[in-house]
């Protein structure tokens, strides 16, 4: 099995029983060139969106107008991505209420985002100054965030759960506690402590495996890079028993 990180939260994850992606974002604006395109997709099935903001869903319609790829969004993401020119033929609302991709027993769960704390927020305004301000706040409007949705599911009888944004609540850690989680795919972006959040996610769901992404300065000024040194600091702090998967940008790990 392979798992490649797309750079933010993105993914494609190839088994034997087929590929699927997770949040795609390869316009990075100013930050480091993807080397991923269109053609990247060409063999994935399916395409999961965990919320509307723009680095998780900006390159999605057109991923959708060049392959046949199905795209499974919450809700009003859904409707913004049609807006935007992605077929209703090729959408798929990622319902919590059923299995939404058999062969890999795809669940999604109602999740949250990661509440921006106000030294965060200080610190990437005084970065992006008046126009990246500006420029924020019409990304933020044009790619509202909508439902937030975690994906829970299983290939060669290993389980997976993906996670956007690090607002889950204690309540549904505990829920993913009991599925008995082999890797964890935590993301480390959007607040200023967010390596000691995500590691006490990472210590009430006990995964064999945790594998951090989004922390990678993915739209600079807006955003910046994250620690992954440190994040490994909390999670010593919190007697994790797990391993820690740290993929290089852009590279691929086999697992």
């Amino acid at each position: 099995m392979e798992i490649t990180w797309l750079g933010t939260a993105g993914f494609i994850i190839k088994s034997k029983e087929g590929e699927i992606a997770f949040d795609p974002f390869l316009s990075r604006g100013n930050g480091q060139a993807s080397p991923f395109s269109v053609k990247s997709f060409e063999n994935s099935q399916a395409v999961f969106v965990g919320h509307g903001h723009f680095d998780h869903v900006y390159d999605i319609p057109q991923i959708a107008s060049g392959t046949e790829v199905k795209i499974y969004a919450p809700g009003l993401t859904g409707q913004i991505l049609k807006l935007r020119g992605v077929p209703s033929s090729r959408l798929v609302e990622a319902s919590n209420k059923e299995i939404l991709f058999k062969p890999f027993k795809m669940r999604a769960f109602h999740s949250a985002h990661t509440r921006f704390d106000m030294p965060l927020i200080l610190s990437t305004a005084k970065r992006c100054g008046v126009h990246g301000c500006a420029h924020a706040l019409k990304l933020g409007v044009s790619y509202p965030k909508g439902l937030v949705q975690t994906y829970y599911f299983e290939m060669q009888g290993k389980k997976f759960l993906f996670v956007s944004s690090a607002g889950c609540t204690e309540k549904e850690l505990m829920m993913y506690q009991k599925l008995e989680v082999d890797y964890f795919l935590a993301p480390l972006q959007g607040h200023s402590h967010i390596q000691e959040i995500a590691a006490k996610q990472v210590s009430i769901v006990k995964p064999k495996v945790v594998i951090p992404h989004h922390h990678d300065d993915f739209y600079p000024p807006l955003s910046q890079n994250i620690s992954v040194d440190i994040f490994r600091e909390k999670l010593k702090q919190m007697s994790f028993a797990g391993d820690v998967l740290e993929i290089p940008l852009f590279k691929s790990a086999q697992i």
